[in-house]
């Protein structure tokens, strides 16, 4: 059983006495149990459950819990309870159960498979858990023959794990739940993560069933749903700053989307903002947030309260720097009017000029926001993540998603003290280590990836980190639990320079659908050309075919270029042979045909640069001018980097396209890479001898914690099971033990 707090626990003692007794008894059982799990009725007037569960075999259970004692239960008349000496003279635990435990049902209904005939496959139950109150003192005062007492209360002597069981199975036998498919379970486990949300009209039955077209429809036709680690970043509020580390596909974007829509849900009087790098997103993210928080409300987010904002802003866009100086009335500069007052800099380096001029003022920073949200947050100087972290009212809840691999302008792979800085007695401004008081963790960590097929996300990072590079490795990690971090399994040999290392991404860590219909050969390849003519002329006939053989719309094709000082001019060529074919095309940025911050237009091929395709995706992507790798001594992690970030822009398949022996040589790389589904054999490099490293050591710490964490639980399961030895401990550290395990 998956437990997941969306909330941190309030003062209601009674709800973390159930909860706690929830996850002794039903730790082994299939299933998730939320605590306050976001589902309002239409007017607002019912809140989320107290605890929500979902178990395989038993059904829905909506337990709804109150901390009252026995003395403050007077009578109950029909379905209200008369209380005494409490917070409100009346109670009606039993029917604001049910109407939660049926509007969940509800959300069960519109999936086909969980219906056979007119009789819904999910059971639902209402249970009202009261922990402070015996079965002995409920009888004792007569409510027990109260006829409109229900019989489904969870008393303190049912808190011991088989009693639990016991309580929870004691339902009708009419009542009770067939067992679930795995199709069946899947899909009623994706209708509580709000996967509904992202799934799109099913593509038509394409004429070649051998065509792109075909393969990506039976691959988004499969059930999807949110895997453990997704789960626990977009529905648990944290009680602070909290770190998400994850790959280029594994659901960033997704997850951040959710969980802000679940905070403003949860929480409407809260400030919120949203925030990124790359303009492009912006559609996608607010398009995501209202899905998100439809499916929870049935309203409209309140966009005065939640704000989705470019990091920076434009002349008539707001941003989170514009309106930041906007409400400590502050002149905004835009990015020309700072590149001309600082003289140039890197993008991000000149935005978080702006934000440290603010810092360094002498004005009161203004508390503006209850939560901030950034995406991409390996491309913003630590000046904005500080003001970010200004502007906010306590607990300074700061949530930043990060890539460490895909930032194209930075070297580093910062601390949160490198970020944020130490306190004057030496302390982090922002500590990561540990959990808060919930259970809620501080850092979390996305290491499948969902977008980019396996074959195309192994080439990426062994590319981008030059591994297999004749000229040794560019940047490298050399932990190997960093390794595990994102995704990776250590076969054979000692992570210590000179030595070999083998190395593999298990399916399960990229579950793509269209690796098991196409193959681990069928979805990358390259060729290289004399000329960039030749070069285009290729790309246009390829994308002729995709359109005309492989059934695909032409906004589902994009072309990205790494060559950025000839890219203009190859665009044009590359849209006057598309054209001559009858497909239009359009670029992407302010130069660009395409509406401001779009990635895709309907019936039009995107031609993009590397920085606005950040963030963006496509079922089939060519790179194009791969020579350009590797071209500048002085930038080969960068052109690497964007090497990275190009190819796991797909969602299916990737054509890289290069001019030269030069490209040839670095598709004889990536052909090494992929020689072997099942293994990666590479070199430790020397650590003087590479450019960067991927790992820090807070990130190391991290590991030590947990695996020392994972450790201790092993002891203390010996000694649970081993009475004598417990019987054999200090009286008080015996009771100290118990008192910690019980959660008080």
């Amino acid at each position: 059983m998956e437990f997941i707090p969306s909330e941190p626990f309030d003062a209601n003692n009674a709800q973390r006495r159930i909860w706690s007794a929830l996850r002794d008894a039903l730790a082994d059982d299939e299933g998730v149990c939320y605590y306050r799990y976001p589902v309002f009725s239409a007017d607002r007037s019912r809140r989320e459950p107290d605890i929500l569960i979902l178990h395989r075999q038993w059904g829905l259970f909506v337990i709804e819990c109150k901390g009252c004692h026995i003395e403050n239960v007077s009578r109950i008349e029909g379905s209200v309870w008369i209380m005494e000496n409490w917070h409100s003279p009346e109670e009606t635990p039993y029917p604001q159960a049910e109407d939660q435990m049926f509007m969940v049902l509800n959300k069960f209904r519109n999936e086909s498979c969980l219906r056979s005939g007119r009789r819904d496959l999910i059971q639902g139950h209402v249970f009202i858990g009261l922990p402070f109150i015996t079965k002995v003192n409920w009888k004792q005062k007569g409510l027990d023959v109260s006829p409109a007492s229900p019989n489904t209360i969870i008393f303190a002597d049912d808190l011991e794990p088989e009693a639990l069981r016991a309580r929870l199975q004691s339902i009708p036998p009419e009542e009770k739940q067939e067992s679930l498919t795995n199709e069946q379970w899947l899909s009623a486990r994706s209708v509580l993560q709000g996967v509904p949300v992202l799934r799109h009209a099913p593509r038509p039955q394409p004429n070649n069933l051998s065509s792109k077209a075909a393969f990506l429809r039976e691959a988004e036709l499969q059930i999807k749903t949110i895997d453990r680690e997704q789960e626990n970043v977009a529905v648990p509020t944290p009680a602070g700053p909290q770190r998400i580390r994850g790959l280029a596909g594994s659901g960033k974007t997704v997850v951040l989307s959710m969980k802000a829509a679940c905070m403003h849900a949860k929480h409407p009087e809260w400030d919120i903002a949203y925030t990124f790098y790359t303009r492009g997103l912006y559609g996608m993210i607010k398009s995501l947030i209202t899905r998100f928080y439809r499916y929870w409300t049935s309203e409209d987010p309140n966009w005065d309260k939640l704000k989705v904002v470019h990091g920076w802003g434009a002349k008539d866009t707001p941003g989170l720097y514009s309106l930041i100086t906007r409400a400590m009335q502050r002149p905004y500069r835009t990015y020309t009017k700072a590149k001309n007052y600082f003289s140039y800099r890197q993008y991000n380096e000149l935005l978080g000029t702006c934000c440290k001029e603010i810092l360094e003022s002498n004005q009161d920073i203004p508390e503006l926001f209850d939560a901030i949200l950034i995406d991409e947050a390996q491309d913003f100087h630590f000046a904005f993540d500080n003001l970010c972290y200004a502007v906010l009212r306590e607990p300074k809840r700061l949530i930043w998603a990060y890539d460490d691999v895909q930032s194209l302008e930075s070297l580093a792979v910062p601390t949160t003290i490198d970020i944020f800085g130490t306190k004057s007695d030496g302390t982090p401004v922002v500590s990561l280590e540990g959990v808060y008081a919930d259970g809620v963790e501080k850092e979390l960590i996305l290491k499948k990836c969902y977008r980019t097929p396996r074959p195309v996300l192994v080439a990426a990072h062994i590319f981008g980190m030059g591994l297999l590079r004749p000229r040794g490795a560019v940047q490298f990690i050399f932990a190997p639990g960093a390794w595990e971090d994102i995704g990776y399994e250590i076969l054979a040999g000692k992570f210590e320079p000179g030595e070999e290392v083998t190395i593999r991404r298990p399916e399960v860590n990229s579950p793509h659908a269209l690796e098991k219909l196409v193959g681990y050969n069928g979805l990358m390849s390259w060729k290289a050309f004399n000329s960039r003519q030749d070069e285009l002329n290729w790309i246009a006939e390829q994308i002729r075919a995709n359109i005309e053989d492989d059934e695909l719309k032409p906004e589902e094709i994009a072309v990205i270029s790494l060559d950025w000082k000839s890219m203009p001019d190859d665009f044009d060529a590359l849209k006057r042979r598309l054209l001559a074919m009858d497909i239009k095309s359009a670029r992407t940025g302010s130069r660009g045909d395409m509406p401001t911050g779009a990635f895709a237009q309907p019936n039009h091929v995107t031609l993009s640069s590397i920085f606005h395709a950040k963030g963006n995706e496509a079922p089939v992507v060519y790179v194009m001018g791969f020579e350009q790798v590797d071209s500048n001594p002085k930038l080969i992690v960068q052109e690497r980097n964007m090497a990275f970030t190009a190819m796991t822009r797909t969602r299916g398949w990737c054509i890289l396209t290069g001019v030269g022996k030069r490209a040839e040589l670095l598709f004889q790389e990536i052909e090494e890479i992929l020689s072997d589904p099942n293994a990666i054999t590479f070199k430790v490099p020397d650590p003087k001898a590479i450019q960067r490293n991927l790992d820090n050591l807070e990130y190391e710490r991290r590991r030590n914690t947990i695996a020392k964490a994972q450790q201790l639980m092993v002891q203390l399961d010996r000694i649970l099971v081993d009475e004598d030895y417990l019987k054999s401990l200090d009286p008080e550290l015996r009771k100290r033990l118990i008192e910690k395990l019980k959660g008080e």
